[in-house]
C-alpha cells in the first residue's frame, strides 16, 4: 500500500492473505489476469482455469515520456486454447500442422486463457477511435501486437477467429522461424505474453515477459493428462 502511495497509484483496494494462495479470489474479483512471480501460485491458477501469468526477472524498462501503451500477445496457447500445438506436438510434422489449420480456416479457434483480457483491451481500443474520429488532435494510445510462430497457410485461421470474435489488432507478425526476440527489440512492448519459455528468455532481458503455463507445451512427462 505504501508502494501505491509512492507511485501515485489509481488503486484504493487490497487483500491480504498471509502467503496463502490467491487464486480463489479470482472469479470473486472479476480479474482478467492474475500475474505473480511465484510460479507455483500461476501454475494452481491456471489448473483451475484461471487467467494467470507468470512475470519473468527483466531488466528495469523505463516508461517516463511515454505515451503509447504497447502489449504483445502470442496466439496459441495465450489468445486461443492450444488445439494447433497439440497437433503439431503429436505429429512433429509441419506439413501435417498447416493441413490442420487450413482445412479449419473458417472455424474459429476456442479461446485461450487471456482471451477476456484481449477482449477488454479491444473495448478501450473501440473507445480511443471513437474519440480520435471526434477529436483529431487525440492520438490512441493503446497498441496491441500478435507475434506468432505461425506462417501462412495457417495465418488465415488466426485472422478468421480475430474477426469472429471483433477484436481487431494493430500488428500482426506471422514469423514462420525467426526468432521473436527479434522482432520485440524493434516492436518494444511494454509486456509481452507467451506460453513458452524458449520465446520469453531471450526477450527478459529487455522488456517485461509473462508467461502463460498453459497447453501442451506446458504439460510434464508425469502429467496424467499428457
Amino acid at each position: 500500500m505504501n508502494s501505491i502511495e509512492h507511485y501515485r497509484l489509481g488503486m484504493t483496494r487490497a487483500i491480504f492473505l498471509q502467503g496463502r494462495n490467491p487464486h480463489a479470489y479470482i472469479p470473486a474479483l472479476s480479474i482478467s489476469l492474475f500475474l505473480s512471480a511465484n510460479e507455483a501460485d500461476v501454475k494452481q491458477a491456471v489448473l483451475a482455469g484461471y487467467p494467470a501469468g507468470q512475470v519473468l526477472e527483466s531488466q528495469h524498462v523505463e516508461l517516463a515520456g511515454e505515451e503509447e501503451l504497447r502489449v504483445a500477445f502470442d496466439f496459441d496457447g495465450v489468445i486461443a486454447d492450444d488445439e494447433a500445438e497439440t497437433v503439431f506436438h503429436a505429429t512433429n510434422d509441419l506439413y501435417e500442422f498447416h493441413k490442420h489449420e487450413s482445412d479449419r480456416a473458417f472455424v474459429p479457434h476456442n479461446p485461450g486463457l487471456l482471451k477476456e483480457l484481449l477482449e477488454k483491451l479491444s473495448a478501450i481500443q473501440k473507445k480511443e477511435q471513437i474519440k480520435a474520429e471526434r477529436d483529431p488532435k487525440y492520438s490512441p494510445r493503446l497498441r496491441i501486437s500478435i507475434v506468432t510462430a505461425r506462417n501462412a497457410p495457417s495465418h488465415q485461421r488466426v485472422i478468421n477467429t480475430m474477426r469472429s470474435w471483433d477484436i481487431n489488432v494493430n500488428e500482426a507478425f506471422f514469423l514462420g522461424g525467426i526468432e521473436k526476440k527479434a522482432i520485440l527489440d524493434v516492436l518494444k512492448p511494454h509486456i509481452f505474453f507467451d506460453d513458452q519459455k524458449t520465446h520469453l528468455l531471450p526477450a527478459s532481458g529487455s522488456l517485461p515477459s509473462v508467461h502463460i503455463p498453459f497447453g501442451v507445451r506446458n504439460r510434464t512427462v508425469s502429467d496424467p493428462s499428457t
